[in-house]
């Protein structure tokens, strides 16, 4: 208290000042001045850069037009890209497979539509070992100077741990982890409504809001990952692998094999085997 008044000390510079008694340079100039400095940065070493150094963190920029403008190192890595410039405009389509590269597009299509992020969505991406695997994704649109969309940027984490923490994950936590831990069973959607409380309507819509797909799509997805970790690990025959990962028969696996992944189970066996040797 100064003068029997509310006040406060800010200090710039050298200088000290009691009670607002400055002259405090406008926002506008404040903004200008943080701008001159921004335009001073050398691209390829822009705040993207901190993302190369947190672990478990992917992060992602690419424009209008989908293609690929940043790329994190350990996303590089994944991709088998050792120079950052070679990411510069690829698309979705040219790293993933086509229908976990469609549910990219939609969801840049969504954010284009709205002007809004989509925080805390749950998807499959490739993992630092190249395996597909439930992520939490944060997306944000790029504006111009003029207010423009311009772009997206993005980054991934690790479904394990995170996804508990997010809503509305917690209402429908007990579903999730049923069908995470009996796959291979025949599991029906009254029974996960019931351990979660809900009539199958709301558990329709939870699952749509937190994974993108109702739960009998989760549970396929689910399914595939358990196979694509077996293709890999394992030199099991593929109507051993389709029983033990809750397929109905070799045929329902490659079915579901090739829309999702973009290939057959024997091609993924066959990348995965050329990539470890």
């Amino acid at each position: 208290m100064l003068g029997g008044k509310p006040g406060f000390v800010l200090l710039r510079g050298d200088n000290v000042y009691a009670n607002c008694d400055m002259p405090i340079p406008s926002r506008q100039a404040l903004l200008k001045k943080r701008d001159a400095w921004l335009g001073d940065i050398d691209p390829a070493h822009l705040f993207h850069r901190l993302f190369d150094v947190i672990p478990g963190v992917y992060f992602f920029a690419k424009n209008r037009r989908g293609e690929l403008m940043f790329l994190s190192q350990n996303n590089r890595e994944i991709c088998h890209l050792d120079d950052e410039a070679a990411v510069i405009g690829l698309t979705d389509f040219d790293l993933n497979p086509a229908d976990m590269a469609r549910s990219y597009v939609q969801d840049d299509a969504r954010i284009y539509a709205t002007g809004e992020p989509l925080l805390n969505r749950v998807e499959l991406w490739f993992d630092r070992l190249g395996m597909p695997d439930w992520f939490v994704v944060n997306k944000m649109p790029i504006r111009s100077r003029s207010g423009k969309i311009i772009g997206v940027m993005g980054f991934s984490q690790s479904y394990e741990g995170r996804a508990q923490l997010l809503q509305p994950f917690h209402s429908i936590a007990k579903a999730v982890n049923h069908l995470r831990q009996h796959y291979a069973q025949n599991v029906s959607i009254d029974e996960l409504a019931r351990l979660s409380g809900l009539s199958e309507r709301q558990l329709q819509r939870k699952f749509k809001d937190a994974f993108g797909v109702g739960p009998q799509q989760f549970l396929i997805k689910t399914r595939l990952l358990a196979a694509c970790n077996a293709l890999r690990e394992t030199q099991r025959g593929m109507a051993d692998i389709a029983y033990d990962c809750g397929f109905s028969d070799q045929s329902a696996l490659a079915r579901d094999f090739r829309r999702h992944m973009g290939m057959t189970p024997s091609q993924f066996r066959a990348r995965e085997s050329g990539a470890n040797a």
